[in-house]
């Protein structure tokens, strides 16, 4: 789902290399990681930056084509609200978030 989803997205072309989709998934899921559970997430003791830094430059080498234009603005809003809740050591349930933004937002167009 995350490979067909990504296509759909932009994010990758159907031509990758293996590594390049491997590395692609693995930085979803690490991303993905607090809101998954149903458990406080504890910011001040993540390990995603590291983690996903070591995928960084494989995506780098074999990117096909840069991620939408409108997706790196969400990035930057989440990459800040990570790292500031690691600063503030913050630790609390993000699915709620996560179903609240899902469940109130209007698709123009509908990802199958």
């Amino acid at each position: 789902m995350v490979i067909e989803m990504s296509k759909q997205i932009g994010f990758l072309t159907g031509y990758e290399s293996t590594a390049m989709v491997d590395a692609h998934t693995d930085t979803i899921m690490i991303l993905a990681e607090p809101f998954t559970t149903s458990k406080s997430y504890d910011f001040k003791k993540q390990d995603m930056t590291k983690r996903v830094q070591v995928l960084l430059p494989t995506m780098l080498e074999h990117r096909l084509t840069p991620p939408p234009d409108e997706i790196y603005s969400l990035h930057r809003k989440l990459s800040g609200s990570f790292l500031l809740c690691t600063k503030l050591g913050a630790e609390f349930h993000c699915r709620p978030l996560l179903d609240h933004a899902w469940n109130n937002y209007r698709f123009e167009n509908e990802i199958s």
